[in-house]
């Protein structure tokens, strides 16, 4: 990666890591970091920055110095150059009327009877807006289905909610009763087929198939034959045919 490119990737890592993650709908976790694999396709829905992976990061994270980047794993945290990492400890917040989850289809059916739960993570991550929900939702689905969470009426039956930033809201889990949704008729359940496309029209100067064998020019005799073919041609030229 070139000496500019490292620099734009690394202005774009401190603003995301550092000030706002909400607006690429990541949430830092108590230690300060976010999951590579995440914060690798939020880049990616970014205009210019479709071609960034996890050795990219580690390059970054390199060449920045001060040690202001720092990678595990599957991890990528911004350290403070001065007092080092951070705590981050989510307080309980009154959330609004309304919040957004974008749910993978496939899962749909068991979230309308079971209620929604996080999975392989603390919490679920619920969008303030609908764009950032679908945003989120595209990253494990292309095509999720939106689910309005009646998040007050919840919070006023006792779920709790956490503030993890500006756009973004926490819980544990959900019940079938605060989520509203299309009917399950009207969601499909298969993946969208990639679009076809048509084949190109045939050329005007392209030669017809009548089924016929190209021309070969007759062999020279200085051409070289393969070793299987000469073998053969001496067995052949042995009297009576008879192997050696």
């Amino acid at each position: 990666m070139e000496k500019r490119d490292q620099e734009r990737l690394a202005k774009i890592l401190s603003y995301v890591l550092r000030h706002r993650p909400d607006e690429y709908g990541l949430v830092l976790d108590s230690e300060g970091y976010v999951p590579i694999k995440e914060l690798v396709q939020a880049l990616h829905e970014e205009e210019g920055w479709s071609f960034v992976r996890k050795d990219h990061l580690q390059e970054v994270a390199v060449t920045s110095g001060r040690g202001r980047l720092q990678i595990d794993e599957s991890r990528i945290r911004a350290l403070d150059a001065q007092s080092g990492p951070t705590s981050i400890r989510f307080e309980r917040a009154e959330p609004p009327k309304t919040l957004y989850y974008g749910a993978r289809r496939r899962t749909y059916p068991v979230i309308l009877e079971q209620g929604l739960k996080a999975v392989g993570r603390p919490y679920l991550h619920l969008a303030v807006t609908k764009e950032l929900a679908l945003r989120i939702g595209r990253r494990r689905d292309p095509d999720p289905v939106m689910l309005e969470v009646q998040a007050l009426k919840a919070h006023q039956d006792g779920i709790h909610f956490y503030r993890a930033n500006e756009l973004l809201f926490l819980a544990e889990a959900l019940l079938p009763q605060y989520l509203m949704g299309p009917p399950l008729s009207r969601v499909k359940m298969d993946k969208p087929h990639k679009e076809e496309k048509p084949e190109p029209p045939p050329s005007p100067f392209a030669v017809p198939d009548l089924g016929l064998q190209p021309f070969l020019p007759p062999r020279r005799r200085s051409d070289k034959l393969p070793d299987w073919k000469r073998e053969t041609r001496k067995w052949r030229r042995r009297p009576g045919g008879e192997t050696p």
